[in-house]
């Protein structure tokens, strides 16, 4: 999944849009943009957005897009209005600001047959 930048911005949108279908292909994987709940917090977005990753990770549970009608030729598939429930074992989080900064960060599920149990 992805936690797009989605800045509200039509240009920066369907840059960001064409780049994700791109890398993924069409509708290939869910896209959400949970700021759309709380507004673009500045420096707080992209934390935020790591924050919700690794919820969704854990919880199988996807934040919706909200208050937003998705535009057909985006071709993402947009999670809209409701959380969905998805197994999350992977999630792009991507940022971008004023001045020029782009980031991106990935979470993952731990594997628990590779995890390190031994408390030596």
């Amino acid at each position: 999944m992805v936690f797009a930048d989605a800045a509200a911005e039509p240009e920066a949108d369907r840059v960001e849009a064409d780049a994700l279908r791109a890398v993924f292909g069409p509708g290939a994987v869910p896209v959400t943009a949970p700021k759309t709940m709380t507004g673009r917090l500045l420096s707080g977005a992209a934390p935020l957005d790591v924050a919700s990753a690794l919820l969704s990770v854990r919880d199988g549970l996807i934040p919706p897009t909200v208050n937003v009608a998705p535009l057909a030729g985006y071709g993402l598939d947009l999670v809209c209005d409701e959380p969905r429930e998805a197994p999350v074992r992977t999630a792009l989080v991507l940022a971008r600001g004023h001045g020029g900064f782009n980031s991106a960060a990935v979470v993952r599920a731990v594997d628990p047959s590779t995890a390190s149990g031994d408390s030596r």
